[in-house]
């Protein structure tokens, strides 16, 4: 199943001055195999501390249509650019979507907002689908996320990040990923 395009009319730039986008804030890849592929990226490229996250099932909507999902997850940094390793365990979303047609590789580019709904009230009124919308949550941080229909403007789906801690938005910053890592140390 091929994933519907934004409307040809839509440009990059002004999509990103209407967004008010900001730097890439992570690169997301679907893998049939979190833990193997997280050992891939640890002994070839170095990269850690890995965060493993694996949510209770939750709820999202992918094309407005509710979906029973269960992802796992894994984050860590190269520099202050996020890489986020995802394996589907349960649900049809677009990671299953995009492993079926085009197998593991990358997925989106995500930019961290303070404002997610803001950001997507602009897309809607500039026809750009939200291909699918929810919300994780782990450690006491919310992370509110939704994929745009963009594929046809960069060849890339694009997430939009919202995270929080309580109603305070947070980012992700590499700082506090670390700070997450070491909680969850401690947790086990």
């Amino acid at each position: 199943m091929e994933l519907p395009h934004a409307p040809a009319s839509t440009t990059a730039v002004p999509l990103r001055r209407a967004l008010k986008l900001p730097r890439v804030g992570q690169i997301g890849c679907v893998v049939h195999d979190v833990d193997r592929a997280v050992a891939y990226y640890r002994e070839t490229f170095g990269l850690g501390p890995w965060l493993m996250v694996e949510p209770r099932q939750s709820t999202c909507s992918v094309r407005g249509q509710p979906v029973e999902a269960r992802l796992k997850f894994a984050l860590a940094y190269s520099g202050r650019v996020q890489l986020e390793l995802i394996q589907v365990l349960q649900g049809e979303t677009l990671h299953t979507e995009a492993l079926r047609e085009s197998g593991e590789g990358l997925h989106h580019l995500g930019f961290f907002v303070p404002n997610l709904e803001k950001r997507l009230t602009v897309c809607r009124q500039r026809g750009i689908e939200i291909l699918q919308q929810g919300t994780i949550k782990h450690l006491g941080l919310t992370i509110d996320y939704a994929y745009l229909d963009t594929v046809a403007i960069g060849g890339v789906l694009v997430e939009l990040i919202q995270s929080r801690f309580g109603k305070l938005p947070i980012g992700m910053p590499s700082w506090l990923h670390r700070i997450v890592v070491a909680l969850e140390k401690v947790r086990r």
